[in-house]
């Protein structure tokens, strides 16, 4: 008697069935995950970015401002600012500049729309005068695909928080 050894073609094509099959199944549920850490990871990097404008106002004693390249989904510039006007000139310092943002929606509420500036304390403030209004506001990072959403809080000492957001808040 001959031992056979390996697989016939019929085994072969139905074991690769069985695992196509298992790997559509297991891609499927890794998607809304890896859109989820999408999601906190550009919370994140927009909540590094806030810090970072507060940060440099401090440090070099005088405003910094963060602001959006048309919308925040688009990038931002973190920029000096001492002519207190919100608009980065060619004679001011750039400190940083992101590019725009891929499968994330960011919606603003009005005192954050353009821009976040902070004084020297630390403060955040609107730009138009050396110490400004106070500047407070919310930044809802929202990813459509998994329906769901976070908030970045700006409070009116400067400070910002990360929240869990309803998705009612995103467009």
């Amino acid at each position: 008697m001959k031992n056979k050894q390996g697989f016939t073609l019929l085994e072969l094509l139905i074991v690769l069935n069985v695992l196509a099959v298992l790997v559509l199944i297991a891609t499927s549920s890794f998607i809304p995950m890896i859109q989820e850490t999408r999601l906190k990871a550009v919370t994140e990097e927009l909540f590094n970015a806030v810090q970072l404008t507060r940060t440099n106002a401090i440090t070099h004693n005088q405003r910094v401002t963060m602001r959006n390249l048309g919308s925040w989904e688009l990038g931002w510039e973190i920029f000096l600012d001492p002519d207190n006007d919100g608009l980065r000139s060619n004679d001011e310092h750039l400190i940083l500049k992101r590019e725009a943002l891929k499968e994330v929606q960011i919606t603003p509420n009005s005192p954050v729309k353009d821009y976040i500036s902070f004084i020297s304390s630390g403060e955040s403030r609107k730009t138009g005068s050396p110490m400004g209004a106070f500047q407070a506001g919310t930044l809802h990072v929202c990813a459509q695909e998994v329906q769901a959403a976070q908030a970045l809080i700006l409070s009116r000492s400067g400070r910002m928080r990360i929240e869990k957001a309803d998705i009612g808040n995103c467009p």
